[in-house]
């Protein structure tokens, strides 16, 4: 089993919701994130995730248990889209075993 984290700008929500369902997660957990940095390094402005402190980026992060093809699949999938994506905004995904769960 793993553990798929998925960190996204909040205007590609609806993009994964679909591609949850075109691959079969019917049971995800999602959550709001509002993103900051302080800095005035251009390297914080290239990340493009975050927003100044005084304009946030709006994200999610959703995540999901999957049997271990059903997750690289997505990662698969995921990849894809970000072939396709403004390459300062990719789509972040994670996946992690699950070494042990009750």
């Amino acid at each position: 089993m793993k553990l798929v984290a998925v960190m996204s700008l909040d205007s590609n929500r609806e993009a994964l919701h679909r591609m949850y369902r075109e691959h079969s997660i019917q049971v995800f957990s999602e959550i709001d994130i509002k993103g900051y940095h302080h800095t005035q390094s251009p390297s914080a402005a290239d990340v493009g995730w975050f927003g100044h402190a005084s304009h946030p980026a709006y994200s999610t992060l959703t995540w999901a248990f999957l049997p271990a093809d059903q997750a690289e699949l997505l990662l698969d999938a995921i990849a894809t889209l970000n072939a396709d994506a403004d390459p300062k905004h990719p789509i972040r995904a994670f996946q992690m075993p699950v070494d042990r769960s009750i």
